[in-house]
């Protein structure tokens, strides 16, 4: 019994000596383990405590300044990325790119040889005093750079903060030069709640052009010709210290290339079918059909355009008046195939020929200059062409008898009014074609170039 007494004791003896061993063991190995973290990571853990010593009793609500009255300078600069585009009917323009912001924190300066030779630091800006820079032309309520990023700061405390943004401001569209329409829009940034002489708004640097920037990227639609700054300062109804903002304008150009397969082609192509019209022969059914059908596509591709444009636009556009013109004349050539066809019908009908001044100014000298020739039109086959204009109402030397002879001259005087009748309403259906396709063909080239000059 006590020899196993005493093994039990000698066992719990050398297990708590095993444990002893171990945590010894472990506390040397984990101290050992820390000193090589802390000669590995010295950086870390100098920024750590940096980070710390910085923010201990910041007050991130209050301008740092050393003095109530001294203006902070701030650097701003916006930097363009991309122009998302334009909204013609809600007038609205929207843009991406960077707010790059800088200035000076006398509450984040520090030694760099006390921090292991840290040269900068990474914060929330939302743990730092920012700026309250809004977009004041903006289509929402608020309209500023999201607080979420880190801002960067140095040992001498310069603060750079470089938020991307989003912005949707309005823009005042003229369309009367649409589809080769040129608009200005502006962004407007300025402090919300400190004045001139608290905060001091100055641009940065030389400003991006956009283009110029290698993150920009270039919209199919809009095409960017420009970008302008300014500085302005101004004073509110309610305030009376003066407020500086900085204002970008943006150049842009539409693209033709869309609107001109779409709108600008179809147009010309029934500019240039409409003639065709005075070229159907008057006594063709197809003549009328031909021109409703180009007035009713004409009427159909505007609608197309209302529903692209805005239809409160103070000004008409111009391809909207290039499309009005072609429905006038569309319409005119309507009219003037109606009386073209008129005169065509009347032939059949009445034995007398168009009235006397119709005439004398077309059926005179106009039939010669558009050659026009009479016997073309006189309903009789080509061997009787020459017969029936040789008969005159004096009669003729062809040895027919008194009695057979009259009654021949007579039958032949009748034939040949009848003819000569027909053959005038003809002539001036087809006069009245070929003057009218002359002025349509020049009134089309004027108003080709007219808005070719856009081009």
């Amino acid at each position: 019994m006590a020899m196993r007494l005493n093994c039990k004791v000698s066992a719990s003896l050398l297990l708590c000596i095993a444990q002893l061993f171990g945590v010894t063991t472990g506390k040397i190995s984990a101290k050992k383990d820390a000193e090589d973290f802390a000669a590995n990571d010295s950086y870390i853990s100098e920024e750590h405590r940096l980070f710390k010593d910085l923010l201990e009793g910041y007050q991130e609500s209050v301008r740092p300044v050393a003095s109530a009255g001294e203006a902070l300078r701030l650097d701003f600069r916006f930097s363009l990325t991309a122009v998302d585009g334009l909204d013609e009917k809600e007038q609205t323009f929207v843009v991406s790119g960077w707010m790059d912001t800088s200035w000076k924190d006398i509450q984040l300066v520090w030694d760099p040889d006390k921090y292991g030779g840290l040269q900068g630091i990474r914060i929330p800006i939302n743990r730092l005093w920012s700026p309250d820079i809004i977009v004041i032309n903006s289509k929402d309520a608020y309209n500023g750079p999201p607080y979420h990023h880190l801002a960067y700061v140095t040992p001498d405390g310069s603060v750079y903060w470089i938020p991307p943004i989003n912005i949707e401001t309005y823009c005042a569209v003229d369309l009367a030069e649409f589809p080769f329409d040129e608009h200005v829009c502006s962004v407007t940034f300025l402090s919300w709640t400190y004045d001139e002489t608290l905060v001091n708004l100055t641009t940065k640097g030389n400003q991006d052009k956009g283009s110029t920037n290698p993150h920009f990227m270039a919209n199919s639609e809009w095409e960017l010709k420009g970008i302008t700054f300014s500085r302005n300062c101004r004073k509110f109804p309610c305030c009376a210290e003066n407020y500086c903002d900085i204002t970008y304008d943006f150049s842009i150009k539409r693209q033709t290339t869309f609107t001109t397969h779409l709108f600008l082609g179809p147009s010309v192509v029934l500019c240039l079918v409409t003639p065709v019209v005075f070229v159907l022969p008057p006594g063709s059914g197809e003549k009328m059909i031909f021109g409703i059908g180009v007035v009713l596509a004409d009427v159909l591709l505007l609608g197309e355009l209302i529903t692209f444009i805005p239809s409160a636009h103070p000004n008409v556009p111009l391809l909207a008046k290039y499309f009005l013109a072609n429905i006038v004349m569309a319409c005119f050539s309507v009219v003037i195939s109606a009386v073209v066809v008129g005169f065509w019908d009347k032939s059949k009908s009445r034995i007398s020929g168009p009235p006397a001044f119709l005439r004398l100014l077309i059926l005179g000298p106009l039939t010669r200059l558009l050659c026009v020739r009479k016997e073309d039109y006189l309903p009789v086959d080509d061997a009787d062409k020459a017969a029936a204009l040789e008969v005159t109402p004096e009669g003729g030397e062809d040895g027919f008898e008194a009695t057979s002879g009259e009654e021949q001259k007579r039958r032949c005087i009748n034939t040949y009014l009848r003819n000569a009748a027909i053959s005038e309403w003809r002539q001036l259906a087809v006069v009245f074609d070929r003057i009218f396709f002359i002025v349509y063909c020049v009134v089309l080239s004027i108003l080709t170039l007219s808005f070719a000059r856009y081009l």
